[in-house]
């Protein structure tokens, strides 16, 4: 899958958005019943850029036209301002288990402090898995099983790190002159998807 531009001077805050999917229904007594469709949360984001770089928005352009709009999802890392502030993530879907599949991509990248679940239960490192730094998609650091997690067990993770988010453009149709001034002005929209 593509990887959102790294080389682009991102200007901050990158504004990072968890959503989850609730049905909310309010019965006739004005109470509320709630139901979680979605056990693990998807990532919105939202940024500008640093400067009025021609080359840095002819890139994004470029990107956007590339993925054709709203269409082709993506890789975006959250960037690091300044790599001495870390930032955690609790929590996140790495994948389900299928009786044979050991290796799966951690939803980040440059983590650390790495918590692995199988079913909620905590995995012990070495033991029951290790972690390779890169080679998954888009550079994605991964988690090695010892013994393939059994079909249908959710796998889950904790992790310190750049963030790895599946996402598409939330724009299908704009020109050249509003994508620029949306970019400069008030921020492009990055839709986060399901899965990592």
């Amino acid at each position: 899958m593509a990887v959102f531009p790294e080389s682009v001077s991102l200007a901050w805050p990158i504004v990072i958005e968890p959503t989850w999917d609730t049905l909310i229904h309010t019965t006739d007594s004005g109470a509320e019943q709630r139901r979680q469709k979605s056990l693990y949360p998807r990532f919105n984001a939202r940024f500008q850029l640093r400067a009025k770089s021609a080359a840095d928005a002819q890139t994004i352009w470029d990107f956007f036209m590339a993925r054709k709009g709203a269409f082709e999802s993506f890789y975006f890392f959250d960037p690091a301002p300044d790599m001495s502030i870390v930032t955690s993530y609790d929590d996140l879907y790495i994948g389900t288990g299928d009786g044979t599949t050991e290796v799966f991509d951690i939803p980040g990248k440059s983590t650390s402090s790495q918590v692995i679940y199988v079913d909620g239960a905590t995995q012990t490192l070495t033991t029951d898995y290790v972690i390779l730094t890169g080679g998954g998609d888009g550079s994605a650091d991964r988690v090695d099983f010892v013994t393939a997690p059994a079909l249908g067990t959710s796998l889950s993770c904790d992790f310190s790190g750049r963030l790895r988010i599946n996402c598409r453009f939330a724009y299908d149709s704009l020109s050249k002159e509003l994508f620029m001034t949306i970019l400069f002005n008030f921020g492009i929209e990055l839709k986060g998807l399901a899965g990592n």
